[in-house]
């Protein structure tokens, strides 16, 4: 039987006052005005409130007995956490720029909000003088020799040719607003050379030739939601123990005058530019611009020769030549024609030569004083149909940035040497690990540093410690007998937050391109931007989420190892908002051999996915374990994107059995359209309140996050069943009958059967039924847009 706490009292006003006047009779017989003007009852109705407050208070004992526990087993409330994101700092003139370090801490605001969200940078960079200002796609691994033209081939495009196609000219799009206008960077699939080209100061004591610099590449495919998106959980290798061979970064030898490979060591986290990541390497102290003189022309000036304007005669005559027929009665006739012709042909072509054709790339892209450096990336090769990526950017000087604000040197009060002394920072939801305390412990007035602990219990009497409650803000030293005491010295004693961080909450998940007002003034910078969201955001728990987290961590152990492990250790992802987990066990993602194509006609929008989407039912994978992830959006379909999955990996990662194989998936859907339902209307109810009604109804109880009948989320894996549905919509207020209830549907598993059709009562046709059994991954939908309710009498 389960464990049912007691109420301690139950006595309500009602009861109490109802029960006193019953017994006036038995006590005061000649009480007979009950009225409420009668001042005994008004004293009974005073009494009966006084009860029922005493019996609320009674009843809190079991909850203060709680809250004790929690805090003797060290559970606090969590801060809010703060949302973080990338900066890009943009240069007014990389020309004449030098190099110079951005601190951390430097700020920028968000243009949205109220207040706008503030971010801060989280570590010092060198803002190295250079920005890409040109990109190019070549067939070529030369870019200054493209090929050469067909006979009589047309000049080609300036931006795009069969030889090349100018991706990125600097100006169309600014780098500041690519992350909203992202680009494809292979939109050719021949061409498979990028080349970047770079404005930079090319003094030697600049800061750029010669330096080790950091090359961010941010894939809008990366942040896009992705039903077929798979993530393997794997341990990620050891830069500094396995570095990746790099053998596709390329540059212009100015001293050379030809392509080098960029020599020493590089650093790729992008894993040949097919994730986003960073690459580092060393910029050569001879990388430079490529002369102009060494653009070839595609196709040189054409003059004949004598003996080359003999030969073109002959091949005219035998062109006009080749179709008279002797038979004809106007022969000699259309002979002399077609031999003029043949003739003034060959003159023309000789009298007027073929000008050359210069090198498409527009004059300005291959001026050294625009262009003073190249870097090749390439080959890059994709699978065949696979689309281009996008690129939202590529930029030196970027930097993580987190909505918080930094607080340094703020005095906390002074030790007066009793033990269990408590301060109150000047701000609450401090970041964890971000405080750094010191303290005067003698007249000298040096601050000597103490140390931020979790708990006091494990310390000796003479710890310098102090434990934090990060939520509240609250500093508690020791007693002496855990932790040392402030001691009380005159003319100093001071208490010190020598640096810590607040803020957070879901407000500083801004969006791309949000933030731009950069507060930090420096030389030679312009603007800043963000080029991905802003994640990982929460406000600061509450009370009852604290009794839920420490009845998980009190199950859950460090391991992933049973179903609601790996449920519970993804939920608290801390980067990214997981607002639902599924776990799958024996169970790998669909491979492209296992899935149909989609079909051509979908019933239910958007598209359905081409590639394999969703998990392999036939196949049952012993030591697998799939994790179906769901963020936290208020949205129709919340669908993770693949650095939302990787984020859960790293979790992950930190908490599974090394011999368990992980995939984190996104979710599948069963999209619900075109609702038609006919129900009779009880009297005083409108067709339009009825389809308000109905529309809300489905919408909260087909949804992913608040559906179901518990209002947690449709359910994995069940039943879409129209019987269901029926009884749905039958217990919406003013409806007293529903005659009809018919909808299509259409799923985003790539191998589900059937794929679509359409739900009913009476299944009479091949693509009609009255029921859709869910894979494990896959939950509902509802495009309530198509929704239609017709009334009857």
């Amino acid at each position: 039987m389960p464990i049912t706490p007691p109420n301690l009292d139950d006595l309500r006003f009602d009861r109490i006052r109802e029960d006193l006047v019953r017994r006036i009779p038995v006590h005061s017989p000649e009480w007979t005005d009950h009225n409420e003007s009668d001042p005994g009852i008004t004293m009974i109705e005073l009494f009966a409130y006084l009860a029922e407050q005493v019996g609320y208070r009674l009843n809190l004992i079991p909850e203060k007995n709680h809250i004790e526990l929690l805090k003797l087993l060290g559970v606090r409330l969590r801060t809010a956490r703060a949302a973080r994101t990338q900066l890009a700092f943009l240069l007014s003139d990389p020309a004449v720029t030098t190099s110079v370090v951005l601190p951390a801490g430097s700020r920028a605001k968000a243009k949205t909000g109220t207040p706008p969200p503030s971010f801060e940078t989280v570590e010092s960079i060198d803002i190295v003088p250079a920005e890409p200002n040109v990109l190019v796609t070549t067939v070529s691994e030369k870019l200054w020799d493209l090929g050469l033209l067909n006979a009589g081939e047309d000049p080609p495009d300036p931006n795009r040719s069969r030889f090349h196609v100018l991706v990125w000219d600097g100006k169309k799009s600014k780098m500041k607003d690519m992350p909203l206008s992202p680009i494809e960077m292979f939109p050719e699939p021949q061409q498979t050379y990028l080349w970047v080209g770079l404005n930079f100061n090319p003094a030697l004591d600049a800061g750029f030739l010669g330096v080790r610099v950091t090359l961010t590449v941010q894939l809008d495919d990366d942040e896009q939601p992705d039903l077929r998106a798979a993530e393997l959980c794997k341990t990620p290798v050891s830069v500094e123990d396995a570095p990746h061979a790099v053998d596709w970064l390329y540059y212009f030898d100015a001293g050379a005058a030809n392509v080098k490979k960029i020599p020493g060591r590089i650093d790729d986290s992008t894993e040949r530019i097919t994730r986003s990541g960073k690459i580092r390497f060393t910029i050569p102290f001879t990388m430079g611009a490529i002369p102009e003189s060494m653009f070839k022309d595609v196709r040189a000036e054409v003059v004949l020769s004598p003996g080359e304007a003999c030969d073109s005669l002959t091949t005219n005559l035998r062109t006009n030549l080749k179709n008279l027929d002797a038979a004809d009665t106007d022969y000699l006739e259309k002979l002399q024609e077609a031999m003029t012709k043949a003739v003034t042909d060959t003159e023309d072509v000789a009298a007027n030569p073929q000008p050359a054709v210069p090198h498409p790339l527009e004059s300005k892209f291959r001026d050294p004083a625009k262009m003073k450096g190249w870097l090749r990336i390439g080959p890059i090769t994709r699978p065949a149909g696979a689309a281009s990526p996008k690129l939202r950017i590529g930029v030196f000087n970027a930097a993580a940035a987190i909505n918080a604000t930094t607080v340094t040197q703020e005095l906390v009060g002074k030790g007066d040497g009793r033990p269990g002394q408590t301060y109150a920072l000047g701000h609450t939801n401090v970041l964890a690990g971000s405080l750094q305390m010191a303290i005067q412990e003698d007249r000298d007035g040096l601050l000597i540093p103490w140390t931020v602990v979790d708990s006091l219990d494990p310390a000796g009497p003479f710890d310098r410690v102090v434990e934090v409650d990060y939520e509240a803000g609250i500093l508690i030293f020791g007693d002496g007998i855990r932790g040392r005491i402030p001691a009380l010295v005159p003319v100093a004693g001071n208490i010190v937050a020598q640096r810590y961080q607040h803020g957070g909450g879901k407000a500083g998940e801004v969006e791309v391109g949000a933030i731009s007002a950069l507060d930090t003034q420096m030389v030679g910078l312009a603007a800043c931007t963000n080029f991905v969201k802003g994640t990982g955001g929460a406000d600061a728990e509450t009370l009852e989420e604290a009794k839920v987290r420490a009845r998980k961590e009190l199950s859950t152990r460090s391991r992933a190892v049973t179903a609601g492990d790996f449920e519970w250790i993804a939920s608290q992802t801390p980067t990214v908002r997981v607002a639902r987990v599924v776990v799958i066990p024996l169970r790998r993602p669909l491979q492209p051999g296992n899935c149909p194509p989609p079909p051509a006609v979908v019933r239910c929008k958007p598209d359905l996915p081409a590639g394999p989407a969703g998990l392999d039912e036939s196949v049952i994978a012993h030591g697998a374990v799939s994790v179906v992830v769901v963020p936290d959006e208020d949205i129709a379909e919340p669908i993770p994107a693949p650095s939302f999955l990787r984020a859960v990996c790293e979790q992950l990662n930190r908490h599974r059995l090394v011999t368990t194989e992980v995939y984190v998936v996104p979710p599948q859907y069963v999209r619900l359209c075109n609702f038609r339902v006919r129900v009779k209307a009880k009297p005083g109810y409108t067709r339009t309140q009825l389809q308000d009604l109905v529309e809300a109804r489905l919408t909260q109880y087909l949804h992913v996050l608040t559906g179901g009948e518990d209002g947690k989320g449709f359910p994995f894996g069940g039943q879409v069943h129209v019987a269901d549905l029926v009884a749905l919509v039958f217990r919406v207020e003013g409806i007293e009958r529903v005659e009809l209830l018919t909808a299509e549907f259409s799923r985003t598993k790539s191998n589900a059967n059937p794929r679509q059709g359409y739900l009913v009562l009476c299944p009479e046709a091949a693509d009609q039924f009255d029921r859709v059994s869910l894979a494990p991954e896959e939950t509902v939908s509802v495009d309530i847009t198509t929704f239609t309710l017709t009334t009857v009498v």
